[in-house]
């Protein structure tokens, strides 16, 4: 027997023990469950603790786009990656900067989904829609990420034996049984078994790699002499602006709003234990921020020479390079690697599915609909989720960054509604709604016309501006209703209190 077919065949059953531990996972939580309430099954009766909320945060913002997509994009960048540490510590410190407010208004007025800011804020059912509707759509390709690095995964450690689509629908049938059970408690306490294995995962590949590539001095040379350009700065401000402060804005803001963290924002058993949780996370940008350089660097000096697309997989193609001669090793990598995809993926669905439930089906097909009727309408729309995403995955031609970026272009359209409603009184509904779609429409129409960076900005950026603008000048010129005013100073009051 071959060493690559031993790998692909041990690789099945250690894989199908793991993932048939996260289903027995899901029916444990699901025999624990308390109730059958949206609140219970969503967000796990807003009781979770600091350990765990950090785990389940940890585990959500480093998924299987840290392992291809962002190895991916070092690989293709260079040494300049080294921004990828700032980056991750930026996206926390948006998050603090409406968490604790955010967090006090969800406690004192139940919040189950990010729409339910939006709508309770400005009084508005079309802001409600709207915020839910562009949130599903932006998280599409988030979930396109998780499932095409599952199939890049397993196509590449089984050397093609185990095609590209049987990782794409395995993980999305084993998730739609374990979410669709489990709920809020099962994705929770996967999430803590997922965090651990991920953060070790990574730590070993990232070290053993660089022993492969002769150690990190020898890549640095080897890269000095063969792609100098891989560890030199772009050759100008204008270059550094477009190429790299854009992004960093766009990914700070635009990661600071996904959803499945503003869900877990609510869930917290109390405001220091969410605090706890965020400090705790301030830590782990340097740690695993860091890895991916390393990884992109010691492909750049193994496989000098890969094409766009092929750089995606870098990631595996160095586990398949350290199989021969660290075969555990591989395989406990790969579990780390899928709880990578699934705690993220999980989590993603089980939001989606809860914005549909809430702010969609609730609050305008079926406002009469019990709470048993809700919590099922939840778990067929997991299934539903996951079985378009597998159709759009199988037939993607954007690399695993391209989709990130897209995703967070619009998810950023969310923050200026958000932050000016915490934080300003005057800011009212139509200056919430108008800001949000002429930003939409502009990131919208600047992808569709071929545009998708102009002069120094990604149009995530342009259309971020424009929203901005729009509400900040609006609320100068508009006067909200006397029931949205009674409201707002009610929110305050809250917003005061410590």
């Amino acid at each position: 027997m071959t060493s690559e077919l031993q790998l692909g065949i041990e690789s099945v059953v250690v894989l199908s023990f793991y993932l048939g531990f996260t289903i027995l996972i899901g029916f444990v939580a699901n025999s624990r469950s308390r109730s059958h309430s949206l609140n219970d099954y969503f967000l796990g009766g807003k009781t979770t603790g600091a350990l765990l909320l950090f785990f389940t945060m940890q585990a959500t913002q480093y998924s299987g786009n840290a392992f291809f997509g962002f190895t991916g994009k070092a690989y293709r960048s260079g040494l300049i990656w080294i921004l990828a540490i700032p980056l991750i510590g930026l996206i926390i410190t948006a998050q603090l900067s409406y968490a604790p407010r955010l967090y006090r208004l969800s406690h004192r007025f139940q919040y189950l989904t990010p729409g339910d800011f939006y709508a309770h804020r400005y009084q508005s059912k079309a802001l409600r829609l709207i915020v839910a509707a562009l949130t599903i759509v932006s998280m599409f390709p988030y979930l396109m990420i998780q499932a095409e690095a599952t199939g890049h995964a397993v196509e590449t450690l089984s050397s093609g034996a185990l095609p590209f689509w049987s990782g794409v629908v395995g993980i999305s049938v084993v998730m739609a049984i374990y979410i669709s059970v489990g709920g809020w408690q099962g994705v929770i306490w996967t999430d803590a078994l997922q965090g651990v294995l991920l953060t070790i995962a990574m730590l070993a590949a990232t070290w053993t790699g660089l022993q492969l590539a002769g150690g990190l001095p020898h890549v640095l040379e080897y890269l000095s002499e063969a792609k100098p350009s891989m560890l030199q700065a772009p050759a100008d401000v204008e270059s550094m602006t477009s190429q790299w402060l854009s992004l960093l804005i766009v990914s700070a803001i635009g990661f600071a709003m996904y959803p499945h963290a503003i869900q877990r924002i609510y869930a917290a058993k109390d405001e220091t234990s969410l605090k706890r949780s965020f400090t705790m996370m301030l830590l782990v940008p340097f740690l695993l921020g860091g890895c991916t350089l390393l990884i992109g660097l010691t492909g750049l000096a193994l496989y000098p020479d890969l094409s766009i697309a092929e750089s995606d997989r870098v990631f595996g193609y160095l586990l398949a390079r350290l199989a021969s001669e660290h075969h555990t090793l591989v395989l406990f990598v790969l579990c780390g690697l899928l709880a990578a995809i699934m705690s993220t993926a999980s989590s993603v669905v089980l939001t989606l599915s809860s914005i549909f439930t809430r702010d969609i089906y609730q609050a305008a097909i079926r406002k009469d609909a019990s709470q048993r009727e809700l919590t099922m309408v939840g778990r067929v729309f997991t299934v539903v989720i996951l079985f378009v995403v597998v159709l759009l995955s199988l037939n993607s031609s954007l690399t695993l960054w391209r989709l990130t970026e897209i995703k967070i272009e619009f998810l950023m359209q969310l923050f200026p509604p958000l932050i000016l409603g915490l934080y300003w009184q005057r800011m009212e509904r139509v200056s919430a709604l108008a800001g949000m779609l002429m930003g939409s429409l502009v990131v919208a129409a600047m992808i569709l016309s071929g545009f998708p960076r102009w002069w120094l900005f990604q149009a995530g950026l342009y259309g971020f501006f424009v929203n901005l603008a729009v509400c900040l000048l609006l609320p100068r010129l508009l006067s909200a209703s006397k029931e949205e005013v009674a409201n707002t100073a009610e929110i305050f009051q809250v917003l005061r209190q410590t």
